[in-house]
């Protein structure tokens, strides 16, 4: 077939020796079935931003970076290179995640060359040398689909004892080879170090895994493995070799606040201290617990100044990290422990405390 714009470089470095005719166009990607190497392999070819329909990106992307600092920078400002590098590191990603996955044994096709924004990996195929079709496309009886789906779980649980969450993963996601299910599509992946909702796609992925389950055995009760996943993975406690029970009960363990405010004042008093001893102004201020002493109290600390009938002053900032208003020094005010801040009462005013002079005689008495 004609080569396709797309490919035109990779054919002209040698890498494509032909193409030998497209094998399906998803959300993402148009693949094709090239020969690489004298080997049948597969060309993923990217689409563009635009032309994808891959939705709420965002809740992938949380927390990746890119190695340049100017890059980093630029997609967080979403500039023009912004933009560019960010297309560059969503493309990546899959290699990334690939080679991670291979390593630690998830079977996943074997990657062979990413250039230009191609990847080029092993053509997965089925028993005939066809390429094999995908989990979806077949059907199963009760017990057949049953054994598919346990199989995935061991592979769910192989990617998220390598920190790997997919992201995406369901039927149209699973290429059913000679040798068993392999994983595809990894664009979207997380990495549960840096992405606040790797839970919540673990679920998610697993949900979809009990979907394609129930097709074939409406009976099947969806158990929690994906909870208790987690939940091992959580306690480093997970391995390739663990066996799930589908046993999960979540903890009921309330967290204990005021050990944590506690902790967050003697932080704040540390601070406080090393820049007075550096002779620097600001920093935390003596923030208080809401019933209890100044936290500068739990280190013998003097406690911060009051005035007579109010509480300290320190009480009136926010406990999360507001400085205190600053009290204002007015002529004949006593500020300071044991003073008080108001303005003393005008004797002329209330009838107390001294004259200034006597008072100047009526307009029309005699004079003397």
């Amino acid at each position: 077939m004609r080569i396709p714009d797309s490919l035109a470089l990779l054919f002209d470095y040698g890498v494509v020796e032909e193409v030998v005719r497209p094998l399906m166009s998803g959300k993402e990607a148009q693949v094709y079935v090239v020969v690489s190497g004298g080997q049948h392999c597969v060309a993923k070819v990217y689409k563009e931003a635009q032309n994808r329909s891959f939705k709420h990106r965002a809740e992938y992307t949380e927390g990746r970076k890119v190695r340049n600092s100017r890059d980093q920078r630029a997609i967080e400002k979403r500039s023009k290179h912004g933009r560019a590098q960010d297309e560059a590191a969503w493309r990546s990603t899959e290699v990334d995640m690939i080679h991670r996955l291979h390593a630690a044994g998830v079977r996943v096709p074997v990657p062979r060359h990413f250039i230009d924004g191609v990847l080029i990996m092993e053509l997965i195929a089925d028993a005939e040398g066809n390429p094999a079709p995908r989990l979806a496309d077949l059907a199963f009886d009760a017990a057949g689909a049953q054994a598919m789906y346990d199989r995935l779980l061991r592979e769910v649980l192989k990617m998220l004892c390598a920190g790997v969450v997919h992201g995406d993963l369901s039927d149209f996601n699973v290429l059913v080879g000679a040798e068993g299910p392999v994983l595809i599509d990894f664009p979207q992946s997380v990495d549960t170090a840096h992405n606040a909702n790797a839970r919540k796609l673990l679920l998610r992925d697993v949900e979809n895994l009990h979907r394609f389950l129930k097709q074939f055995a409406p009976n099947a009760r969806r158990l929690p493995y994906a909870e208790e996943m987690w939940e091992l993975f959580q306690q480093n406690a997970i391995t390739p070799d663990t066996r799930l029970t589908g046993r999960y009960r979540p903890s009921e363990r309330r967290a204990n606040t005021h050990a944590v405010l506690e902790l967050i004042g003697d932080a704040n008093y540390d601070e406080r201290k090393r820049r007075e001893s550096l002779g620097l102004r600001g920093g935390p201020p003596a923030a208080s617990s809401r019933n209890g002493p100044p936290a500068a109290s739990s280190r013998n600390g003097p406690p911060a100044a009051s005035s007579r009938n109010g509480p300290p002053a320190a009480a009136s900032a926010s406990y999360r990290g507001a400085r205190p208003a600053p009290t204002t020094r007015t002529a004949g005010t006593q500020s300071g422990p044991g003073g008080d801040s108001r303005r003393p009462p005008h004797p002329a005013r209330h009838g107390g405390g001294p004259s200034r002079g006597p008072a100047p005689p009526p307009k029309n008495a005699p004079r003397s």
